[in-house]
């Protein structure tokens, strides 16, 4: 590397030698050549007083307008994700009765309609329509449970602001 290039170097470097960008090496390097070099060492102390002001610069803060509705606005956020999750939760659940519902029903409408023993015998005659009307009504109340459970929670969500 030629001696110009290496002065190009250096001084594309001193900014960030100011900032603390560089690691140990690159410092040591940059501070051989500023020891024997005086146009680098005056660029250095001129970026050093550009430094130094910029540090002395207030840093500004945001309003206080500006801090409440990014707080306001966290903070419905994290409801949401909050109700989001309950809703899952609520969902998952309801969903979990009504196949329950639905696998222990079997049993029990056979053996109301046929017997004891008719559990045993898995011969589907006109049984299974009423079954699956039953079941299709086990769904349709799961599903409406959590539609109006949804409704509920947002309305009073609704109320509370």
């Amino acid at each position: 590397m030629s001696r110009t290039d290496e002065h190009a170097e250096i001084r594309e470097q001193l900014s960030l030698l100011i900032a603390g960008a560089l690691d140990a090496d690159a410092e040591a390097r940059i501070a051989r050549h500023v020891a024997t070099c005086a146009d680098c060492s005056a660029e250095l102390a001129g970026w050093q007083r550009i430094g130094g002001g910029l540090r002395r610069l207030p840093t500004p803060q945001p309003s206080q307008a500006l801090f409440e509705r990014t707080r306001a606005r966290v903070i419905a956020q994290m409801e949401a994700e909050g109700e989001r999750r309950q809703n899952r939760l609520t969902l998952i659940l309801v969903v979990f009765f009504s196949w329950a519902v639905t696998i222990l029903a079997w049993p029990v409408f056979r053996f109301a309609t046929g017997g004891f023993f008719s559990l045993l015998d898995m011969r589907f005659h006109q049984v299974w329509l009423l079954f699956g009307m039953f079941s299709a009504l086990t769904w349709l109340a799961g599903g409406s449970a959590a539609i109006l459970l949804s409704a509920r929670r947002q309305n009073e969500r609704r109320l509370a602001l």
